[in-house]
């Protein structure tokens, strides 16, 4: 059998872990080459990508698909397996993105800010932090499909949305309106996925919004929709938040339901003045005081008819990942058998943690809910030390989203 097609079909069968964005060293001599973690199997596996991919930034996966994003302006989304890539509108087309300056020594984007002013940045922090989720409502290649993504300005993280079917379009950004006594200023997106047949997103006050497009297809309404009562602590100290479709086999319900999962961090100063170089070129290089690792996670179930929000403590025979990728994925352990029951998997997703030798993609492993103790991923991986930073930060990338799969 074809290595290549066999390496496939073993992914296809597991969730993997992909550190997409580094060249693998030993594979076929080349530069295409990326390496996944099969976390099931405990396994390595190394995939030839498309020629032209050399130095472009991965934004998360969604359905199966990585989101690309070049040095130059272009985004488009990948399916690793198949090879196929599909265009989105350019990052230009955002209604902020002014111009981008190919001129410049490091290339820059003029972006008008949130208050209005123009500012430049550097191509390399664009590339890291402009676009912080990318999610589809189907497959890309379908007619209907809606890629929604938030995308960052300053402290203003709003919803931008495309269609593949219509690149000329461009990007367009979902209009904010006050709603139920929220200014439009005091929105700023964390998550957001698709349930339902709508867009949903969670803002850093706790607040989930609904973007629907069935009125207009080109020009969705924002609501309200819930808000985070239950336990304020439970999010107000947590240090990154998500929104995840629960399916109702894993919450016992009728039907599937809204979950937020908090994450807590433990940060840890250490004496540290060595530098690997490594560090993103937009970084400040030098002395660096901290490391941090995921300390513990909450969880909570939205209540039936949307009123509200209780604590949820048992996945039972499923495991839930999370980390920097578009789309949270609950696997069955029972169908594959290598995967911790009732945990959580996780990857580093603190981007902005890349200063020194230290910082940067190491956060990663598996919190067991019912012993709530954090194991490593892998057997290599470090945890409560100074790690090396892992560059880019490792994304999970799941070809099939489907339950039983």
């Amino acid at each position: 059998m074809n290595m290549e097609i066999s390496t496939r079909s073993t992914i296809s069968n597991s969730l993997a872990a992909a550190a997409v964005a580094t060249p693998v060293t030993g594979c076929k001599g080349s530069e295409n080459c990326r390496c996944f973690y099969n976390v099931a199997l405990h396994q390595f596996h190394h995939i030839e990508f498309p020629q032209g991919l050399q130095g472009k930034r991965y934004r998360g996966s969604t359905m199966g698909w990585l989101c690309i994003v070049d040095k130059t302006p272009g985004i488009s989304l990948l399916n690793p397996l198949t090879k196929t890539e599909i265009p989105l509108p350019p990052a230009t087309s955002f209604p902020d993105v002014l111009a981008y300056r190919s001129e410049k020594t490091r290339g820059e984007y003029l972006l008008r800010m949130a208050d209005g002013s123009e500012e430049s940045i550097s191509k390399n922090f664009f590339l890291k932090k402009y676009l912080k989720r990318v999610v589809v409502s189907a497959e890309p290649t379908s007619q209907e499909c809606i890629v929604m993504a938030i995308r960052w300005n300053t402290e203003d993280n709003r919803l931008a949305f495309c269609r593949p079917a219509e690149i000329e379009a461009g990007w367009k950004l979902v209009a904010h309106e006050e709603e139920n006594g929220i200014p439009p200023h005091k929105i700023g997106f964390v998550d957001v996925v698709f349930w339902r047949g709508r867009f949903y997103a969670l803002d850093w006050g706790g607040r989930i919004m609904v973007c629907d497009f069935s009125a207009n297809p080109h020009h969705p309404t924002l609501s309200f929709f819930l808000e985070f009562h239950s336990n304020r602590d439970g999010y107000r100290y947590a240090d990154n938040q998500y929104l995840v479709v629960c399916p109702a086999v894993v919450t016992g319900d009728d039907d599937d339901q809204l979950v937020m999962v908090s994450r807590f961090t433990k940060w840890v100063d250490f004496d540290e003045s060595d530098d690997d170089g490594n560090s993103d070129d937009d970084c400040p290089q030098g002395n660096s005081s901290r490391t941090y690792w995921a300390e513990k996670f909450k969880v909570f179930k939205m209540k039936k008819d949307a009123i509200g929000w209780n604590e949820f403590n048992s996945f039972g025979e499923f495991a839930l990942f999370l980390g920097f990728s578009s789309s949270a994925t609950f696997v069955p352990t029972k169908v594959h058998p290598g995967l911790v029951p009732n945990s959580i998997y996780f990857t580093d997703d603190i981007i902005d943690s890349y200063r020194g030798q230290m910082h940067g993609g190491h956060d990663m492993g598996v919190y067991n809910l019912a012993t709530k103790e954090v194991m490593p991923l892998y057997s290599t991986t470090t945890l409560h030390n100074i790690p090396l930073m892992i560059s880019p930060l490792p994304l999970w990338f799941s070809p099939s989203n489907v339950i039983g799969s």
